[in-house]
Order: structure tokens, then sequence, then C-alpha cells
């Protein structure tokens, strides 16, 4: 305390300045004593955090209000630091030989005028600086549709969202962009018991006539606009209403869903909560859908979209509830043209099908063609569309979940038929179309078909019980027996039950049904299963003995 007061007095005795008689000096010290009790703050708040926003909105325009517990820092030219002041509860401050000035309710603008002014009446030599370092803390009624209503510790520096956020989560029924802030200040006392009285009765509507200022949450969200969600000031009173309906803004907008209406709305405001049209918007197919005053049939009329995103305030209609907006887009607008090819051609990627039509042999010779290994036998056609539509099968996804215990025996069957489908692959042979010229098979493109050339596979696999099962070199004269002859033979434990799995389709077929054997394809020798030859003796040894049994009470009987 007595190295501040030392601070203070050395340079007001450089510049001069008379200190006065004993009692000024006493009153001063009792002053300087005031302002270091720590400061107070509302339901313990922490030191506010100030944001470039806060500061150039709030402070920096000087509209900050001050009030009491308002820290200052205050310096004289030839002080080695500042001293800290506070606001009292009347709402004077403290200035070192100036005495206590009046600034409470006032702009930090106004107070810094009212500060200096008084230092120049009093001091006039040098200068004071006079900043506000810590914001006070308020409290802030919250009333309305909000899960904790009451008092919010808030300071100048925090929004109406923020504050709002104290109040817990927003409720369903809660309005984002009808919130009401009430000024105290401009309320006479009659008006402040009507909004009491109104909300206690839930009769949010009856408030309109009631200065406020409007919030709306969701268009801050979109646009950034401060004004729609404001710094909170010591006074405020925030009122969350009910929502009266819904908007709907659909089809061709950035974001097609229902908003909360809000009366005094109009076209431009919803389109800003869609974030606007998309660029394949038709702007001739814009229509306002709208309940006729029976409030039963619905009407359409026309809206020139363009107008209302020229700023055409004709154009731009005034909404009512429950109105929907709905914005088409141009047909065909990017509509899919592609076709895909892959594997082996020399030039594999994307290719434009042509309105007119495109064919499978045009595509492949603008793709440069195949390549020395490319398999025609295997190559397909895949359609997009096909396959997304045999993806929606319910009676395939309701099988996957039936115990196969549970199946009858078509279960089974179409189990097993739609597990070796392969959806969106087309009938088309490659060898027939470029090898024998046949036309039947140059079938027209679709946007999203995708061909593929595999590479020629020059093996045949096979596994299970081979004496050395692996791969063997393809040969179109071979047979299934050759090839396991190429394998080293059967296994001691090979059994006669030989299948043969297709490349091209993926089907299991026996090996004697099979009449050609086609490159990657695979032969499954299966393995002989293992017999318990006691447990086949004994189960054998009880039948003959019940059926002895059987016999023997047969021929009791008929003696």
């Amino acid at each position: 305390m007595l190295n501040k007061t030392i601070y203070l007095l050395v340079p007001l005795l450089l510049m001069g300045i008379p200190l006065g008689a004993q009692e000024e000096e006493e009153e001063e010290k009792t002053a300087i004593e005031l302002q270091q009790v720590e400061p107070r703050t509302f339901v313990e708040q922490e030191s506010a955090l100030i944001g470039l926003e806060a500061f150039r909105e709030v402070l920096e325009s000087g509209r900050y209000l001050v009030g009491p517990e308002d820290e200052f820092l205050v310096y004289v030219n030839g002080m080695e630091e500042p001293i800290a002041t506070r606001v009292l509860a009347e709402g004077g401050v403290f200035i070192p030989h100036v005495g206590n000035v009046k600034i409470g309710g006032l702009s930090l603008r106004l107070a810094r005028e009212k500060v200096e002014e008084a230092f120049r009446q009093t001091v006039k030599v040098g200068n004071i600086v006079f900043e506000l370092s810590q914001p006070r803390f308020f409290p802030v009624p919250v009333l309305g549709i909000v899960l904790t209503p009451g008092l919010k510790g808030a300071s100048g520096i925090e929004r109406v969202s923020q504050v709002l956020s104290k109040a817990g989560p927003s409720m369903p029924t809660a309005s984002r962009r009808n919130i009401r802030v009430f000024k105290t200040s401009r309320l006479s006392p009659e008006q402040r018991s009507r909004i009491q009285s109104l909300v206690q009765t839930g009769d949010f509507n009856s408030l309109g006539d009631v200065e406020s200022h409007r919030v709306d949450l969701m268009l801050y969200e979109v646009t950034g606009n401060s004004g729609l969600n404001p710094f909170v000031e010591d006074g405020d009173i925030i009122l969350v209403p009910p929502q009266l309906g819904q908007v709907g803004a659909l089809g061709g907008v950035q974001r097609s869903s229902f908003y909360e209406f809000v009366p005094g709305d109009r076209i431009s405001d919803l389109l800003a909560l869609a974030l606007g049209p998309t660029p394949s918007y038709d702007p001739e197919k814009v229509q306002l859908f709208r309940y006729s005053e029976d409030m039963i049939t619905r009407v359409a009329f026309p809206v020139d979209l363009k107008a209302v995103l020229a700023g055409d305030s004709e154009a731009d209609l005034l909404l009512r509830e429950d109105d929907w907006l709905n914005v088409r887009a141009k047909s065909g607008y990017h509509q899919r043209s592609e076709v895909r090819i892959t594997g082996e051609v020399l030039f594999p990627g994307y290719y434009v099908v042509e309105p007119e039509g495109t064919t499978l042999r045009e595509v492949i010779e603008r793709a440069g063609g195949f390549t020395e290994l490319a398999s025609l036998v295997e190559a397909r056609v895949v359609r997009h569309q096909v396959a997304v539509e045999a993806g929606k099968d319910p009676e395939f996804a309701r099988l996957r979940t039936v115990p196969v215990s549970d199946r009858t025996e078509d279960d089974n069957q179409y189990f097993i038929m739609k597990s070796r489908e392969k959806p969106g692959q087309m009938v088309i042979n490659f060898a027939a179309l470029f090898d024998n010229e046949d036309e039947s098979q140059n079938i027209q493109l679709m946007p999203g078909d995708v061909i593929v050339i595999p590479a020629l596979q020059s093996t045949v696999t096979v596994s299970g019980q081979a004496a050395q099962p692996g791969a063997v070199i393809y040969a179109p004269s071979l047979t299934v027996w050759d090839y396991i002859e190429r394998a080293g033979g059967l296994g001691w434990r090979a059994s006669d039950d030989i299948r043969v799995i297709k490349a091209r389709t993926g089907e299991m077929k026996r090996a004697k049904d099979v009449v050609q054997i086609d490159p990657g394809d695979r032969i499954w020798i299966k393995e002989k299963p293992q017999r318990d030859y006691w447990s086949i003796f004994t189960q054998a040894m009880g039948v003959i003995g019940q059926v002895s049994t059987v016999v023997l009470l047969y021929a009791t009987l008929t003696n």
C-alpha cells in the first residue's frame, strides 16, 4: 500500500502539483485503500475472455456501458506503473488528485471523456490514460422456454447465444429465430410488470408491442450478421418464446429443409437460411405453395427468384406459416454421360456416351483396342443401374438373417441363386463380337456402364486332395483328368467327388458334367470323410440286437 502511495506522490511532486491539506491526503489514502479490495463477481465467474469481435464492437467502439465492479487502470505521465481502480456501488470511480467521478451508466466513450475533463480541470498539467482492464459480470434474467430459467452471469463482451448456453441445451419447441431482448432502461415500470405477468401465463404473443430487439440465431449462424446475435448489456432481459410454425425451402437449394417461421419473413430470408439456390436450379420453375383462406386447400403460384436475388422488394414476398418454396432443378443438368473401361486396353479410362448412342465396339476403338494379354472370354460389361436395383432385393436380405435350418427348399434355392448372381453383369460374348464379327453382341452402352477386360489367365488351379496341388499351365485340349494327372494325381485321401468351379460364372459343377475347362477354372478334389469304424460297429450291433428282439417277440406272440 505504501509503495503505491509513493509511486503516486513522486510524479505529482515532480510536476509541481500542490498536495493540499492533511485532510485531503487522508481522504485520498482512504479512497486508494478501497480500490485494493479483491473484485467481487457474479456467481463466482472467471475473468472474461475478450475476443476481437467483442473488442471492436463493444470496447473500441466505446458502446460498453460502465457499471459497478468494472475495473480500470489509471496512468499519469511520470508514474512508474499504473494503479487499479474500480467503479463503486453508486457509480463513482476514484481518480487520484481528482476525486470521485460519477461514470456509472455511461458508455465507455462518455465515461473516458468525463474522467479526462475532470483531470484537466483539477490537475492542469500532464495527461491521464484511463483504460478498462477487466469488465464486470452482472445478472441477466433468462425467461421462457429454456431448461433452467433464471439469473445467469454475463459480461458485456458476451453474446446472447453465450448467455443462453448457460441456461442449458435448447428445448425442441423453443424459438431460435424470435428470441427477444428487452432493455430495462427503456421500459416503464408498467411494462416490466406486464412482461412478468405475460410470461407467467405463457401469453408471449401479447409482448409484440413492447420495445425489444429480436435475436435470430439461425440466420446469424449462416450470415454472421452481428446484429442478429448482439452482445448483452447490464439490464437486459432475454425471453425465449415458443416457435410459431415452419416454412420450407425444398428442391434446388443448397440446404433443403424446413425452418422456423417468424412473422415478417420474406423469401430472401428463407433463401438465406437455405444458403441460396444450387447452380442447377431452373429460374423459370420456382413456385410458392401456400394454403388458401380456408387453410385446407393449397395453391401454387410462380416466384421470380431472379428478381428476389437481385433485391427486388416487390418480388420478395412476405411469407406465411407453412409456406413451401419449391425450387426445381434443370432437367438433365450435369446428367451422367460417361462409361469406364478398365483392364487390358491401350488407353483405359472414362469415355463419353454420345446423345445419339455409343456402341461397345466404338468405345473399345476409342480406347485403342485390346492388348495382347486381353482375355475376351472373361471380358464383361457391368451396368450400374441394374446392379443398384439388384441390391434392393428385400427377400434376399430377409433370407440372410434366417438360419439354414429354418429355410424351406425354395428358400435355399433362391438364396443359392442370388449368392451366385453377379449384379448388373450383361450377357455379352466379346469373342463372338470381335473375332467373329457377330454384331448382335454390339450393344448400346448406357451412362455408368463399366467395361472390364481382364488379363488372359494361362493356368488352371488344382486344389484339394491332389498329390501336388497348385496351378497348371492351360491347354485347350486338356481334360479334368489331364490337369489332375499333371498335379501329381489323386492324393491318398482323395474322394470320388471332384468339382469344377468356373471362373466366369462362379458356378460349381461335377467333374463328369464339365465338357470344357477354361483358363482360370478351379478343380477341387474333395477329401474322403473320416470314419470311426468302432462306432459304426457298435451302432450296427445295436440295430441287430433290436431287430432280433422284435423277431423273438413276434415268434412268441404267434406261438
